[in-house]
């Protein structure tokens, strides 16, 4: 009873270190979000800033699919700053709430060693930070990719279509994990998520318009596509962007053989990935959820852009993977290895850490970002020196690495199926049902 009260205010310093961490009175991200859930309430305002868009997409502008927009209308009802506190505990709520119902589902007991050992993982975890301070979006869709996974856990996993479905229509990427769908050839799944995405992409059009849908689908969309070899950009693209140029300013990269090898690895990632679930077994409801976490992993590294809140996501394979390797795989010491150095890597501040915060900011702002580039260009002056820069990236990749490999490798489980075990109380019923029947007399 001590062991366990002791855990519990353990666990409560946890959440408010994890709160008091992530304050941020600023949240610039949310701003954005806060001035386009206004026009949804303002008509008249226009959605997108084309102008600013195209003087740099990746700057504090609005640029997410007129459905964010429409689900941000509540938060813009009272002043912005009544809005970024509700939208900050809806936040915290959200990322709780993946964290007890990934727990509740998967067999992680209440104030065990194991749940207090993943909590202390979670409110440890910079990205996860990062995203609640500055007012993104990464909490909401772990929660969403959690529900995902149990869903595919349970005996319908074609109702992880939903989650999917909501979370694509406000960013693109999490889509990816719908290829589980593929994989799995659960047909009916991936035609819950497309329809889903659809209405939801559908009634956005309608609540801002046709002009606004245009601008998003003409003008934002395409600007999207574009990657930087900013530091803070994690994906596989800023990695490889910041091989081959020392412009680190966090502008579009004009390189179109960086575009082009972008989207070679992107197309070859996912098809191996869609192959290696394909091949694997999908009698354990474990399994599944794995083979989900698989495509959760890969879709933070095969877009063009991806800083390092949006790693928050990536909680959900490393806490399927801590589990399958505590009850599968204890002794085998590499896995534990590549485990933890990957957590450690993606569970560290941005690069800003490694840059300093002064040449950080003063790489947003046009009068300034020039000498701080070239100041940068001094530190790092060599392809080799700026790998040192995408080191989030290699933690996410050691997370997919050991994800496929465990994917890969798993067995067919022994256990009687859904189908055997309903077979089996069948026939136990038909014997009962005819040994109860009265003979006939002779």
């Amino acid at each position: 009873m001590i062991a366990q009260t002791a855990r519990a205010l353990v666990a409560l310093g946890l959440v408010w270190y994890f709160v008091a961490g992530s304050s941020d009175p600023h949240a610039a991200d949310f701003k954005s979000f806060y001035s386009a859930g206004f026009t949804i309430t303002h008509p008249g305002i226009p959605l997108y800033d084309t102008k600013e868009l195209a003087d740099n997409p990746f700057g504090q502008v609005f640029k997410l699919p007129p459905t964010a927009a429409l689900l941000l209308a509540p938060f813009s009802l009272g002043t912005e700053q009544q809005g970024r506190l509700a939208w900050r505990a809806g936040l915290v709520i959200s990322y709780l709430a993946a964290f007890g119902l990934l727990c509740q589902n998967f067999g992680v007991r209440f104030l065990s060693w194991t749940w207090s050992a993943l909590l202390a993982a979670w409110c440890l975890f910079a990205p996860a930070q990062i995203s609640v301070g500055e007012g993104q979006w990464d909490p909401f869709f772990l929660l969403l990719l959690a529900a995902a996974a149990v869903g595919v856990q349970s005996t319908r996993p074609a109702l992880a279509g939903l989650p999917l479905g909501l979370a694509a229509s406000i960013k693109l990427y999490p889509i990816a994990a719908a290829l589980f769908f593929v994989g799995r050839r659960y047909w009916s799944g991936l035609a819950l998520t497309i329809a889903g995405l659809s209405a939801l992409l559908l009634l956005g059009a309608v609540a801002v318009g046709f002009e606004e849908t245009s601008v998003f689908v003409t003008q934002v969309l395409p600007a999207s596509g574009a990657t930087t070899a900013y530091p803070d950009n994690q994906a596989l693209g800023g990695a490889i962007a910041r091989l081959v140029s020392s412009d680190l300013k966090p502008f579009p990269l004009q390189a179109p053989g960086v575009d082009l090898a972008i989207r070679l690895v992107a197309v070859l990632a996912t098809a191996a990935a869609t192959w290696i679930i394909w091949r694997a077994p999908a009698d354990d409801g474990f399994d599944r959820a794995l083979q989900l976490a698989l495509l959760v992993a890969l879709s933070v590294l095969v877009v063009p852009v991806a800083w390092s809140h949006y790693q928050t996501i990536l909680l959900l394979p490393l806490t399927l993977l801590t589990l399958d390797q505590s009850r599968h795989h204890r002794r085998e010491y590499l896995g534990w290895l590549v485990l933890g150095v990957g957590f450690v890597l993606l569970a560290l501040p941005n690069p800003a850490m490694i840059i300093g915060d002064d040449l950080d900011r003063a790489l947003w702002l046009r009068s300034r970002a020039d000498a701080a580039n070239l100041a940068l260009q001094r530190q790092f002056p060599t392809p080799l020196s700026r790998l040192l820069l995408s080191y989030k990236t290699l933690g996410a990749l050691l997370v997919l690495g050991l994800t496929a490999w465990r994917v890969a490798r798993a067995q067919p489980s022994m256990a009687p199926t859904m189908a055997d075990s309903q077979a089996a109380a069948s026939s136990l019923a038909n014997a009962a049902l005819a040994g109860a029947r009265p003979r006939a007399a002779g």
